[in-house]
């Protein structure tokens, strides 16, 4: 969630963080915390090691708002229902759906080039393609389920902070920390009913929840909503899809890239997404196995929470995509399938990258080093100590081919003109009649670093639509090599016709702050501290350095051992295999890597 940038900082500032998870026994008048711990264990290296609590409904409109921020005319057509659709024909390159409103039944017909069955489980796009071999597979579990979120909560329970599963003759619940809804404290139970699904009540979920809580109090003023369910992926999932399919559809409609792209959608998540439901079962499989088990016996209690411990640690990374690693594709390259060690320093090709720290030279500030999301690949230059090895020379070198007419920078995409440099705010409060105009200097703003438009900028490269750089070196900031070498690098002194496009002031930075390993348990040969953590971290020998190319959605595409000329080629041969040349460096014959999608 960190490379969607200043949406998630709203998210933080209305959601509830959760850090700690409680078990809890209950046996007639007899009460006790059987377990306490963290919430993710420090080895999974979470940059935000906390799960946050918010209503899919505040996500959606946090969402909406940015999206409005950067689209102008954008618009969510609320209560539209999909009835039909007609494919593209000889004469028209878009679909044709027609929707209906269902309040007022207006029908009305939209052009679309893509159509996202975005609908859910039931969906309407769905039952339209089944004529073309579309259809929902696999079996709903015999298992209802049913969540309430409650609204002025009071009890005198004392881990309703905290996510808690309690356990009692009458039941199991799971005890969720909610954000405030309308000011009042809230939470969110979620149980296993006996009935089915059609027959299920809430007046039924709501009074075995007071039940499995007595002997402790607990009521609330109301039920702001509920649902019962059959168990199945949920909207975290649902992110990470969507994280996947914008930025390879978004680069499809600006003609960057070749529409095959789309066809690694599937290859990519739908492994994803039956793994994530076996898990689930598997973890209804043990909680039903702890209802049947007697109340009175702790001992077996005991067994079933190591077994519980056991199946969490082993699929916490899993569950939150920490340890998903993509298969092998034109856009993922490795020599073979690969897996991510949990627990273990590194990062791998179709994995995510690891968190990590480090001081920007342009203002010397500690930044995080992952960028965030805006539909842009990321060229990580992890160079080591520049001093040593002839580093800096290799750089020099890589940098003058970079410039060259020829280069991926000028066959692919442009240079970018200045973004605004502040992004206005409403300076007037929601829901407010009054309507003035604020003195100069007195409205309100927010910004991003890189929306700033440098001091320097006439001497050193601007930003690019399809590439983002960032040279990250061992050595310290504030050491005379960096003072006497790579500053009049990144600041030249010249204007030139054909600037650097990776020595820039603001995306070079030092490998510089220390750090606890957070694998000092589970790989304490890794060390204890980490001098240079990014490297550490990403698996890079500082003494040979490595180039590594980060997809839109924050997964390792390639992975190279050193980062010199040579090496760079590895990375040209990658983008060359769907980039499609801008006009003037367009080329004929047949397209590289678009063949084949097999995972061989």
């Amino acid at each position: 969630m960190q490379s969607f940038g200043t949406p998630l900082d709203q998210l933080e500032a209305m959601g509830k963080k959760i850090f700690g998870r409680s078990f809890w026994e209950i046996s007639g008048e007899s009460t006790r915390r059987t377990a306490l711990a963290r919430f993710f264990p420090s080895f999974l290296d979470f940059e935000k090691d906390y799960a946050l609590a918010v209503r899919q409904g505040l996500i959606e409109q946090v969402m909406i708002n940015d999206i409005e921020r950067h689209c102008e005319g954008f618009e969510v057509q609320w209560n539209c229902e999909f009835i039909d659709m007609e494919l593209p024909t000889r004469t028209s390159s878009s679909n044709a759906v027609l929707l209906r409103e269902p309040r007022t039944g207006r029908i009305q017909k939209l052009a679309a080039r893509y159509v996202v069955a975005a609908d859910g489980g039931r969906s309407s796009v769905r039952r339209w393609a089944a004529p073309y071999g579309i259809k929902l597979e696999g079996e709903t579990l015999p298992v209802t389920w049913c969540v309430l979120d409650v609204v002025n909560l009071r009890s005198n329970h004392p881990d309703l902070e905290r996510l808690s599963v309690l356990r009692s003759g009458k039941g199991i619940v799971l005890v969720i920390p909610r954000e405030p809804i309308d000011g009042k404290p809230s939470a969110r139970f979620d149980i296993q009913l006996a009935n089915s699904k059609q027959k299920a009540t809430r007046e039924e979920a709501a009074q075995m929840i007071k039940d499995i809580f007595h002997p402790f109090e607990i009521d609330w003023d109301e039920i702001n909503w509920w649902s019962a369910y059959e168990a199945g992926l949920g909207l975290n999932t649902a992110l990470l899809e969507a994280h996947n399919l914008a930025w390879k559809m978004g680069l499809v409609l600006k003609g960057v890239v070749v529409p095959q792209i789309l066809s690694t959608y599937g290859l990519e998540r739908h492994g994803v997404a039956k793994e994530l439901v076996q898990m689930d079962r598997r973890l209804v499989e043990i909680y039903a196995g702890l209802e049947k088990q007697s109340i009175d016996h702790y001992s077996d209690t005991t067994e079933w929470l190591s077994t519980l411990h056991t199946f969490q640690a082993s699929h916490y990374a899993y569950q939150a995509g920490a340890s998903i690693v993509y298969p092998r594709t034109f856009l993922t390259v490795s020599r073979k399938r690969l897996a991510v060690k949990v627990g273990k320093p590194d990062v791998v090709p179709g994995a995510r990258t690891r968190p990590a720290i480090v001081t920007r030279l342009s203002d010397l500030v500690p930044v995080p080093v992952i960028s965030r999301f805006d539909g842009r690949f990321t060229l990580y230059f992890l160079v080591g100590d520049l001093s040593k090895n002839s580093g800096l020379e290799q750089l020099v070198d890589l940098d003058a081919l970079l410039r060259r007419p020829g280069s991926i920078f000028s066959r692919f995409g442009s240079n970018l003109v200045d973004k605004p440099n502040a992004r206005r705010l409403n300076s007037v409060a929601a829901g407010s009649t009054l309507d003035r105009t604020l003195p100069a200097g007195r409205a309100l703003y927010n910004y991003m670093y890189d929306d700033i438009p440098q001091a320097t900028k006439h001497y050193h490269g601007v930003s690019h639509s399809i590439f983002h750089t960032s040279i990250v070196t061992t050595l310290s900031s504030t050491s005379s090599f960096v003072g006497e070498n790579i500053t009049k690098l990144i600041y030249p002194g010249n204007w030139s016709r054909h600037p650097s496009p990776i020595f820039r002031p603001q995306h070079f930075f030092s490998d510089d702050i220390p750090l606890l390993s957070p694998y000092r348990q589970t790989a304490p040969e890794a060390g204890a501290i980490f001098e240079h953590p990014m490297h550490s971290k990403w698996g890079v020998d500082p003494g040979v350095g490595s180039i590594v190319v980060v997809r839109p959605d924050g997964h390792v595409a390639l992975k190279t051992v050193g980062f010199g000329v040579e090496k760079f080629q590895e990375v040209e041969a990658y983008f060359e295999g769907f980039l499609i040349p801008n006009r003037a460096g367009q080329t004929s014959g047949k397209r590289k890597g678009i063949t084949s999608l097999s995972n061989n």
